[in-house]
């Protein structure tokens, strides 16, 4: 029964996104009403979740989302946000640095959520680099209460880290684009990994030297109450900053429960949403914020479009749900949703629709200015989805995955009346991609990246794929000329026997593809070629455009090579059939000169050959 006090179902129960921000540089943020009838009234406190950044904001995704639950279950109205030049907000062009920049962005998010749910006061929350920002914007948005998970205690400190994080990188050293695997290529300068980038991100000098210039121990002890979770990896600073902010007359409170180590992990499939510190957060801050009654709450008004300018264009951006499933449909203002496929994208593993370092954001944009409708969104499990039919998050290759991007494709179908489809992923992403387009005529086109798998049965787990995956035989032909190579060898840092056994595996299966190559092309028969084979051979055969997408040392090259041959051989020669592989690109095309070069290969490609088969079908 709607009233007053309980406006509607969808305000209380459903988080909102909403574009936010200047007009001209968009935000995105997702708002989460209190749940007034689960906790029997509003804390009028709400809670501003401030993100931490580039690897460490992707990992911790789902965290964020299960606290901002939480808290709204327990009464308080709390809104989680991307900066500037991150996840799915716009790009602002700042010459010298993001920091003063993401401050500015949590003040305005703070006062979006003033505005939205007409709140009395206002919490941060902060974890890494988002505790520092949060600590350091405090005072000026008159915060009642803080709390900081691990937070970057020094802003000097934390950029030095993550400078010795990037040489340590194996992408420390990269080569250019190149159409096949040669080992004896120059060097392309133009291509190499800058000194202002940051596994991904962009992270300039400017922004280092703004950074350096903030610190926790040197800040005057906030006038509020503290909550500080420590580490439980290593030994972090928090002891220093519970003796500088010690004095205080506000409550400071430490924990030590271990859940952040088991939350930032290397790949986000992995994370562990730390429950038992989100409910110690939640059971400390509604001390000091006690439920009541209200007689009113404004009804969020929320923008479900963004205009944003993008080389050189206006690229809008439709916030968008369909079956549970939460999506962002760019496109170039103006453009004909029927003039070409639409394109979708589908998730890389289990991180949510931006896409590792943003990749996503940055190929859907680059796609909507060549004229394509893109839809990057995310499956069931993932992200602000639905959770899949068994009740599962992070569940990367879960069967319902292809019918997810089923659905995706009939929702595009009714809303923008797209002709046809060109379904995109790396990864797991390729998988689903591939396993989608198989027996769907929509579907004309397949952009597959880096795809390990072709086949995933039930009982299969990453970590057992993991285990038995090596690096490409690309990537130890170069390894043998590196003395540091034999130096681990020689320390017996090598696991010799599985790699030997991996490789007289993939030769056993080289030899295979070989032997039915020979055959089909004497017989003139695809049924002695391996399922997968023929899969794409009757893919092509119906008319998709397939480009498929390697790095040179990721060991998808050498799955390929033992389904389709070298350099796909057992494909034969077709126009619609194209292989790129890069060198030095890695896995995720993790360097900036590798993200913008695959966007624009993949958006040149496919612009060029759909507009010829359109000019073709005019005629």
């Amino acid at each position: 029964m709607a009233t007053q006090l309980y406006p509607s179902k969808d305000i209380l129960y459903s988080p909102q996104a909403s574009w936010f921000g200047d007009e001209a540089s968009p935000m995105l943020g997702w708002y989460h009403p209190a749940k007034l009838r689960d906790a029997g009234g509003s804390r009028q406190c709400g809670v501003v979740l401030c993100p931490p950044f580039g690897h460490e904001y992707m990992v911790s995704y789902l965290a964020y989302r299960h606290l901002a639950n939480q808290l709204a279950r327990a009464g308080f109205d709390v809104f989680f946000f991307d900066y500037s030049n991150t996840g799915d907000a716009a790009d602002v062009d700042v010459l010298t640095d993001r920091i003063g920049l993401w401050q500015e962005n949590i003040r305005q998010a703070a006062a979006q959520l003033r505005k939205m749910a007409g709140v009395q006061h206002i919490a941060l929350f902060g974890l890494r680099l988002g505790g520092l920002l949060a600590a350091s914007v405090a005072h000026e948005i008159d915060a009642r209460a803080m709390l900081l998970m691990a937070p970057v205690i020094s802003g000097r400190a934390y950029a030095r880290e993550m400078l010795v994080l990037r040489n340590m990188s194996s992408i420390s050293d990269m080569n250019g684009l190149q159409a096949d695997v040669d080992l004896d290529q120059a060097r392309d300068p133009a291509h190499t990994v800058t000194d202002d980038e940051l596994t991904g991100y962009e992270f300039s000098a400017a922004t280092r030297s703004s950074l350096g210039k903030l610190d926790l121990l040197k800040m005057p002890a906030p006038a509020m109450p503290v909550f500080i979770q420590a580490r439980d990896d290593v030994s972090g600073q928090e002891a220093k900053l519970v003796n500088a902010w010690y004095h205080h007359d506000h409550a400071l409170h430490v924990s030590d429960l271990p859940g952040y180590a088991a939350m930032m992990t290397e790949d986000a499939h992995d994370t562990v949403v730390p429950m038992a510190v989100w409910a110690a957060m939640q059971d400390w801050l509604s001390r000091y914020f006690p439920l009541a009654s209200i007689d009113s709450r404004p009804y969020a008004v929320t923008r479900d479009v963004a205009s944003i300018a993008f080389n050189s264009q206006v690229i809008e951006e439709e916030l968008l749900e369909f079956e549970g499933m939460f999506g962002i449909v760019s496109h170039q203002a103006g453009a004909d949703p029927k003039a070409l496929p639409a394109v979708v994208l589908c998730n890389i593993g289990a991180n949510h629709h931006v896409g590792n370092h943003r990749l996503y954001v940055t190929l859907a944009r680059t796609l909507a200015s060549y004229g394509f409708h893109v839809l990057r969104f995310d499956k069931s499990g993932i992200g602000y989805s639905k959770a899949t039919p068994d009740d599962r998050e992070n569940d990367v290759h879960a069967a319902a995955g292809v019918d997810d991007v089923s659905s995706a494709m009939y929702f595009m179908q009714g809303k923008y009346h797209s002709p046809s489809f060109v379904l995109a992923g790396l990864c797991s992403g390729a998988y689903l991609s591939y396993m989608a387009g198989l027996d769907d005529e929509r579907v004309s086109g397949l952009v597959l990246m880096n795809q390990l798998t072709y086949r995933w049965q039930e009982g299969d787990t990453i970590d057992a794929r993991r285990k038995n995956t090596i690096k490409s035989s690309h990537y130890y032909l170069q390894a043998l000329a590196k003395a540091d190579t034999w130096k681990r060898v020689c320390k017996g840092q090598v696991d010799f026997p599985q790699i030997a056994g991996n490789m007289l595996r993939r030769i056993g299966k080289r030899l295979r593809t070989q032997w039915q190559l020979l055959v089909t092309s004497l017989t003139h028969n695809n049924l002695l070629l391996g399922r997968v084979a023929r899969n794409f051979r009757n893919m092509e055969a119906r008319g998709t455009e397939l480009l498929l997408i390697y790095d040179a040392s990721d060991t998808a090259v050498d799955v390929m090579t033992e389904q389709l041959g070298r350099h796909a051989s057992l494909l034969g020669h077709s126009e619609r059939i194209r292989l790129e592989i890069f060198n030095g690109a890695d896995h995720t095309f993790t360097p900036r000169w590798a993200q913008s070069a695959l966007a624009d290969l993949i958006s040149k490609h496919l612009h060029k050959r759909f507009n010829a088969a359109s000019a073709n079908a005019a005629k």
